[in-house]
């Protein structure tokens, strides 16, 4: 018998998503939840790699480390990162004294989860295939975060486009230690704005510089360009076969139009 014949050409849209998330969802007022996707991964992880070695510089990727004496080398990094053209970046920021991810879906694990659902689903375009690597988050050995996202996900594709989930260490993966760096740097800004951080400090020119870098001054609210998307996280609807507790994302990011709009209100 010869092979089945080829449904997919060799050239189909396919992209590498690196997932993470700043704050802790159960106690900070403000949590967020990010997707660096690129179509090439390899491009813009070998500029990190070039710069680590023109640097001499082989620690960790850590917005949070961020200090007077590492300011520059983060800014660099930040530049290397947004500067790849396939590179894209989606953020869920949740206010918890607006609507608590938490309080509608009953845990936390859930909650981030659903967040990842969400984003995930937002950041696809129609027939792309993604394969995600993600932080590792703890999680009680019942719940199986990896098969239940993608099984999630593809539902509401209707169709295959989250190929594989693995969860690793950060320090194993630049590519979640640069989703770590913006996702951070956006959250930043929020907390900044409500008292919570200092707005002079080196975190808040790095924060600054990596929105400049995006393409926007604030984030504050919400924000889209075409490879960028920052959305707040609210009390919406999720997709109608579903038990209604969801979020919505307002104007978060590419829809995939074979999914229920991320945008309907509840």
């Amino acid at each position: 018998m010869g092979r089945p014949p080829r449904v997919l050409r060799r050239d189909h849209a396919c992209s590498a998503g690196f997932l993470d998330e700043t704050g802790a969802i159960s106690r900070d007022r403000f949590f967020g939840v990010g997707l660096l996707k690129a179509s090439e991964p390899s491009r813009v992880l070998r500029r990190i790699q070039k710069l680590r070695d023109r640097k001499h510089w082989y620690k960790e990727i850590k917005f949070s480390e961020t200090t007077a004496d590492s300011l520059g080398l983060y800014k660099a990094v930040a530049d290397e990162c947004l500067e790849q053209g396939d590179v894209e970046f989606f953020c869920f920021i949740s206010d918890r004294e607006k609507a608590d991810p938490v309080a509608r879906f009953g845990t936390t694990w859930d909650a981030y989860s659903k967040l990842a659902e969400q984003l995930v689903c937002a950041s696809l375009r129609s027939t792309e295939l993604m394969s995600l690597l993600a932080d590792n988050y703890s999680t009680p050995d019942s719940v199986l975060f990896e098969e239940d996202l993608r099984s999630r996900v593809n539902k509401r594709l209707r169709g295959l486009g989250l190929v594989s989930v693995c969860r690793l260490d950060s320090r194993a993966s630049d590519g979640l230690q640069l989703a770590d760096l913006l996702t951070s740097a956006v959250a930043f800004e929020f907390r900044a704005d409500a008292g919570l951080a200092s707005k002079t400090s080196p975190k808040a020119k790095l924060a600054a510089h990596v929105r400049q870098q995006m393409g926007t001054p604030s984030c504050l609210g919400g924000w889209r360009n075409s490879r960028h998307s920052v959305a707040m996280y609210h009390h919406g609807s999720w997709t109608p076969d579903e038990d209604g507790k969801g979020a919505s994302v307002q104007q978060a990011a590419p829809v995939n139009p074979g999914v229920d709009s991320p945008v309907s209100e509840a």
